[in-house]
């Protein structure tokens, strides 16, 4: 993988968090006719995205440092707890802050679909709260609702886990185990980002760039107009629940997304092969942004919550989802560092975790 193309991983990654965190905003209670409604079109057309692009960069890390499976599993739970471990306890304090100073706005079912409870904060630090196989119906840690996600995205790291580094007698029992234990809707969309790591193992193309540039455009076409050419289906009277709203996935959305954002992935990977660089300031920028991307994911919904319920202006003023946003986006970025120093530790053996104390 080349420099260059890294850097547009980095940059479609924190749009795509971008677009989640718009897709929220501009929601109710949050705000109202703020922002153009087509903002928020793009919030579960993001998370498609996202499972591509994971199972891409697995690929691209087992190809390069990740060739047994101790170390593939550590650095695959050391990322996940890195920010779940953080986001969990803001998520707690936001909601016990929040509640108590406006229970009203607490009241509301987008804001807190649930009461808060031990078994939603045991089945997300398990990842396990979107295994349906169990009866396990969406729990959520507190009013944090993008932790659906989480439970998807584990269950791949540990099928690739398997698939990858498990002998072939432990294969047949323990990957159909596992998918009957996470349901339907996360053993439906496993193509999604399996197609994102068998994309890294295609050779990068060697078409013109002219014809790259045309398949960019049709792909991040497919992906921009998504809600007008997949959004209409309902699974053809199936149903795929996900989420804490058991809402039902649209499938025929979700991987027509994955096919439209893989051609564009791959006509990127095809132009931005050579080893020039982006001028020292954008890289730098696009770095940083990239490294937001999953502590704004899984901090910015209560600190969403936090904000409106806190705000002095009303949901149909501006400055209400400029406090909002500001506070998610702050916050995850004060909490990087931490996330990045705690993912370093949980790497090391347990004498080492001193190193997480400031000054040692």
């Amino acid at each position: 993988m080349t420099r260059s193309f890294s850097l547009v991983l980095d940059a479609l990654r924190f749009l795509a968090a971008a677009c989640v965190l718009l897709d929220h905003l501009t929601s109710s209670p949050f705000t109202s006719n703020v922002l153009p409604a087509r903002a928020g079109a793009y919030g579960d057309i993001s998370v498609t995205i996202f499972f591509v692009l994971s199972g891409f960069v697995i690929a691209h890390v087992v190809g390069r440092n990740e060739r047994d499976a101790a170390t593939y599993a550590l650095a695959r739970l050391s990322r996940l707890y890195s920010v779940v471990l953080p986001a969990i306890a803001v998520t707690w304090l936001a909601d016990s802050l929040g509640a108590a100073l406006n229970p009203e706005f607490y009241a509301a079912q987008k804001v807190m679909w649930a009461p808060p409870s031990l078994a939603g904060y045991g089945a997300s630090l398990f990842f396990i709260n979107e295994f349906r196989g169990l009866g396990l119906d969406g729990l959520m840690p507190g009013g944090n609702a993008p932790f659906w996600s989480l439970s998807f995205e584990a269950c791949y790291y540990a099928l690739a886990g398997l698939i990858l580094f498990a002998p072939r007698r432990w294969q047949v029992v323990a990957i159909p185990a596992l998918l009957l234990a996470a349901g339907p809707t996360v053993a439906v969309l496993a193509p999604i980002w399996a197609l994102g790591f068998l994309l890294y193992r295609l050779a990068p193309s060697r078409a013109p760039r002219v014809l790259l540039a045309a398949a960019l455009a049709l792909g991040l076409g497919g992906v921009v107009f998504a809600p007008e050419l997949f959004g209409a289906y309902d699974n053809f009277g199936l149903r795929f629940p996900w989420g804490c709203g058991s809402f039902n996935r649209n499938l025929v959305e979700d991987y027509g997304v994955a096919f439209c954002f893989a051609v564009a992935l791959y006509a990127l990977r095809g132009l931005f092969d050579g080893e020039g660089r982006a001028p020292p300031v954008l890289e730098k920028l696009v770095r940083r942004a990239g490294a937001l991307t999953f502590p704004l994911y899984c901090l910015h919904y209560p600190l969403l919550c936090l904000a409106c319920a806190l705000s002095p202006f009303g949901a149909e003023d501006p400055r209400r989802a400029v406090l909002a946003a500001g506070c998610a986006l702050g916050a995850a970025a004060a909490l990087t560092p931490l996330c990045d120093r705690l993912k370093l530790a949980l790497r090391q053996p347990v004498w080492r975790a001193v190193a997480l104390i400031p000054g040692r």
